[in-house]
């Protein structure tokens, strides 16, 4: 009785032996090829699982400490100083102001005192003169009290460069599914 001859060639070694079918190619190996086969895929599948996990890697990465988050933060600090720093610069000038008015006003007041003084130890005077005291006393007073020729003027312009965020990204679906892969 003659053995049938199951033998075929190998895609690696191409002799004739017996070989297995690889079904994700299609191709046939010898034994000892289908093992070098078989790692070959399975280096191929530790290749594409650190890939994925470097991936994976990159994504918490970029959830904890994204970019954009940092420049807003940036921007923030930035805007901050330079209101800080207006804020200062007004605060100066309004104090600056506010000290030359009041000098401004205690000098007419001294040099009202000083008349007031004089007419009385002169011990003359007249009602014109008492009105004209009293009138500028409280010309003195309606200054000091008005404090409103020292104000805050807004300016309707944007003093602080806004920023908006501009996405460009589209929302697009990705399913993958092993199972239609063997199908």
């Amino acid at each position: 009785m003659a053995m049938a001859n199951n033998k075929t060639h190998c895609f690696t070694c191409n002799k004739e032996k017996i070989t297995f079918r690889c079904e994700g190619c299609s191709k046939r190996f010898c034994f000892m090829d289908l093992a070098e086969h078989k790692q070959i895929l399975n280096d191929e599948l530790n290749h594409i699982i650190n890939n994925y996990d470097q991936f994976k890697q990159t994504i918490n990465e970029r959830k904890q400490n994204p970019s954009l988050i940092k420049q807003i933060n940036q921007w923030e600090t930035n805007s901050i100083e330079i209101i800080q720093q207006k804020a200062r610069d007004c605060r100066e000038i309004a104090i600056k102001s506010s000290q030359t008015f009041i000098y401004d006003i205690e000098k007419k007041f001294n040099n009202l005192s000083e008349q007031i003084k004089e007419i009385h130890k002169e011990n003359e005077f007249n009602e014109i003169e008492l009105n004209y005291l009293k009138n500028q006393l409280i010309e003195v007073t309606q200054e000091l009290n008005n404090l409103s020729k020292i104000s805050i003027q807004q300016d309707s312009q944007l003093f602080i460069n806004e920023i908006s965020i501009i996405s460009s990204i589209k929302k697009s679906k990705f399913t993958f599914s092993l199972s239609k892969l063997h199908q």
